[in-house]
């Protein structure tokens, strides 16, 4: 089982800028926001041009975060709700860190971009809370 995953650079440099910009508490809470956002999209978030982009550590740059401190104790419910998304069954080494890391990735992309179109913290997140 593995414990840990590590983001990229690109994606480690947008949590900063998130968490300081939506004055949450931690990088977690953003990666949960960019989750629930990555599961609002269509399709597989590993996939880029209909091929599926398998996790590599070697290849992440960014920051190590641990397994519980990016799910709290709701870790469950997320993989259920990947699960659900992906209409798909899939083991526990497919569920992190690679489909973790690839709704994060995609959240975040999102949220970033969303957020730059607002550039309002309140307004932003009053938009998030809208659905």
């Amino acid at each position: 089982m593995n414990l840990r995953l590590k983001t990229s650079l690109d994606t480690e440099s947008k949590l900063n800028e998130l968490q300081t910009l939506l004055q949450v508490s931690s990088k977690a809470a953003v990666m949960r926001l960019a989750i629930g956002l990555s599961l609002k999209i269509e399709g597989d978030p590993r996939k880029v041009d209909n091929v599926i982009i398998k996790y590599d550590i070697h290849k992440q740059n960014g920051a190590d975060y641990n397994r519980f401190t990016i799910f709290g104790e709701d870790e469950v419910i997320y993989k259920i709700l990947m699960k659900q998304h992906l209409k798909t069954d899939f083991d526990d080494e497919v569920f992190f860190p690679e489909l973790t890391n690839a709704y994060i990735d995609r959240g975040i992309k999102e949220l970033y971009a969303d957020y730059k179109l607002t550039n309002n913290r309140i307004k932003y997140i009053q938009g998030l809370l809208k659905g």
